[in-house]
């Protein structure tokens, strides 16, 4: 594979990784002049179409998204039997070897870590993107430390068909949630477990629930409850141990419902606020007995269990106290989720609140205008004036088809329904004319906001490449190095009496013509004639030697010279003479006897 060159653009240079399906390589893209990565499927998966929708999904998922903390897939296809895909090339780690290299990390950068991993996450889900396999094998820390979500090798659409082999749980068993471990619908909240799983094993170096098989592991995601980092890591506080926990409850319903939440909690934790997470208690602090190894217990973390315990009391304690003395003027923050942005603005403006909107995303299943979370959350005690931060759902955009247009008419096209048309780069194409649009992204339909960017590939027309020489070559290495070349070859037969049979005796397009690429060259090849014996006409009345000659495969010649009258009107010579093998078709001449003239 090192060395070619797919697509005529891709040159691959080096291997520098490998996983289950594909191998991952190290390319320059000749035709934009940089540094990509091309992700090759594994040979034995070509021909499994499972696989190879996998490989299609992942290039459709990750090429509709446009965000800093995903891995950009530009471009993927086929050549031969090779399905490749085409993306952005990082460098520096992934997130296991960097906890394999040095540990747990501090809370402070794991936290930052998964802020920018919950950034990714936010626009997948926003165009309905469940990514069904976050770990840490697929977040990249770069050399200048930006964090990147990759492989959206069996992500899905939400609502859509989940990607399943028989008798195959889709993920990693390390990080898959409970649901996806009993073969049950992933949504966003399975791929925040899957994300509290991965903050876990930053916190600790280790994840929260390891085996000898992928089925005894996926058990304990669905019955066990794991250890509190803080028990493994004493410097993780009880407000970031309050967010892992919730994230991994086994019920959906009660972790974090969206990206958005689970961000707020984590910011507040890392600013030093109390968050919203109620702490799920593992089943040892809820007073069930926990089995140790050999040895029991070890102090240290019985001492942490009092000290946990101690904390909760006294942020009970802190929270009756707050009711109390903030009770009086402190003002209940309504649930305004489901609301319009005018209904959720008055009913907040009733009870002397503010209202702000954060952010817009995109959410095809409800109207424009809607809101869909809220800071503080409901229940929650403020004071009169202060502000709500809610999201809101914003103006979804189909984006128009533009495979089979011009230039000028896709940007007119992506005008007309408020998108903006940035990025436009050019390939040979051997069914476009120069100048129409044969790909795009996002894709078409896809839904994404109003004044969003859409980048297209405008074909240059056929690529023309040289007619090699081939006339005097034989038809073997004639057809191998016109194939070699990339023309389709026709031979046509021609006997030959001059030339050995096999040689061929002309071209068309000629070599050294300049045509498309894939274009037909017909060659005319040489044949060993067919031949007969020259039969003997001498002494043959005229009519009947022609006929003679004419049987025998020949055409006849009539030449006349004066002779006896004995002779008039016979042959009196021919050439070539009988018995001589010429080739069928040409011709015999005679010479026939005439009167004296007087």
């Amino acid at each position: 594979m090192i060395g070619t060159t797919l697509n005529g653009r891709y040159e691959i240079e080096e291997l520098i990784g490998t996983g289950g399906m594909a191998d991952v390589f190290r390319a320059r893209d000749n035709l934009l002049g940089r540094t990509v990565a091309v992700k090759v499927l594994h040979a034995q998966y070509a021909k499994d179409p499972v696989f190879i929708q996998r490989f299609r999904q992942e290039a459709q998922s990750a090429g509709n998204l446009n965000q800093p903390n995903v891995v950009n897939v530009y471009d993927w296809g086929i050549e031969g039997d090779t399905y490749y895909l085409v993306m952005e090339y990082v460098e520096g780690h992934d997130l296991k070897d960097v906890i394999l290299s040095g540990g747990p990390l501090l809370p402070e950068r794991a936290v930052e870590i998964t802020l920018n991993i919950c950034a990714a996450l936010e626009a997948a889900h926003a165009q309905g993107i469940i990514h069904r396999d976050i770990k840490p094998q697929n977040i990249f820390i770069t050399s200048d430390n930006q964090v990147k979500v990759m492989d959206f090798g069996i992500a899905r659409s939400a609502g859509g068909t989940a990607m399943t082999q028989t008798g195959t749980i889709m993920g990693t068993a390390q990080y898959i949630s409970p649901e996806q471990a009993q073969g049950q619908t992933a949504d966003q909240r399975s791929d925040l477990y899957s994300l509290g799983v991965v903050l876990y094993e930053m916190l600790t170096g280790k994840p929260p629930f390891d085996g000898d098989t992928p089925v005894s592991i996926a058990y304990k995601h669905v019955r066990e409850d794991p250890l509190p980092p803080s028990m493994v890591n004493p410097d993780v506080s009880p407000e970031l141990e309050a967010v892992v926990m919730k994230a991994l409850s086994k019920n959906p319903e009660n972790r974090y419902q969206n990206v958005v939440e689970m961000q707020a909690d984590l910011e507040r934790g890392l600013e030093g606020f109390p968050v919203y997470a109620t702490p799920v208690l593992p089943l040892d602090q809820a007073g069930a007995t926990r089995a140790y190894p050999l040895g029991g217990a070890p102090k240290r973390s019985l001492t942490w269990l009092w000290i946990i315990i101690i904390v909760l009391l006294l942020l009970g304690i802190g929270a009756g106290v707050w009711a109390i003395v903030g009770g009086s003027g402190g003002i209940s923050v309504p649930n305004v989720v489901g609301e319009t942005v005018d209904n959720a603005t008055t009913i907040l403006s009733e009870k002397g609140l503010k209202m702000k909107i954060s952010k817009t995303v995109i959410d095809v299943d409800k109207p424009e205008g809607v809101v869909i979370s809220q800071d503080p959350q409901k229940g929650i005690s403020i004071s009169k004036g202060e502000t709500v931060n809610v999201v809101v759902t914003e103006a979804a955009v189909a984006v128009p088809n533009l495979s089979g247009i011009s230039q000028s008419e896709a940007e007119a096209a992506l005008k007309s329904v408020g998108l903006e048309l940035q990025g436009v780069s050019q390939q040979y194409s051997q069914g476009a004319e120069k100048g129409i649009v044969i790909s795009q992204s996002p894709s078409a339909d896809t839904q994404v906001s109003k004044g969003s960017s859409v980048s297209i590939v405008v074909s240059k027309g056929p690529e023309l490449v040289t007619v090699p020489e081939v006339v005097g070559l034989d038809q073997s290495n004639a057809t191998q190095r016109l194939e070699s070349a990339g023309f389709q070859v026709n031979a046509e037969e021609s006997p030959s009496s001059t030339e050995t049979a096999g040689t061929v005796l002309s071209q068309s397009p000629e070599g050294g013509s300049q045509v498309p690429k894939g274009s037909a060259v017909t060659i005319e090849v040489a044949t060993k004639p067919d031949t007969a014996t020259v039969p003997d006409v001498i002494g043959d009345l005229e009519s009947d030697a022609r006929q003679t000659i004419i049987d025998a495969g020949f055409e006849p010649v009539i030449t006349y010279e004066s002779t006896t009258p004995a002779n008039v009107g016979r042959v009196l010579g021919q050439s070539p003479v009988k018995g001589t093998e010429a080739e069928k078709g040409s011709q015999v001449t005679i010479r026939v006897g005439k009167a004296e003239e007087v």
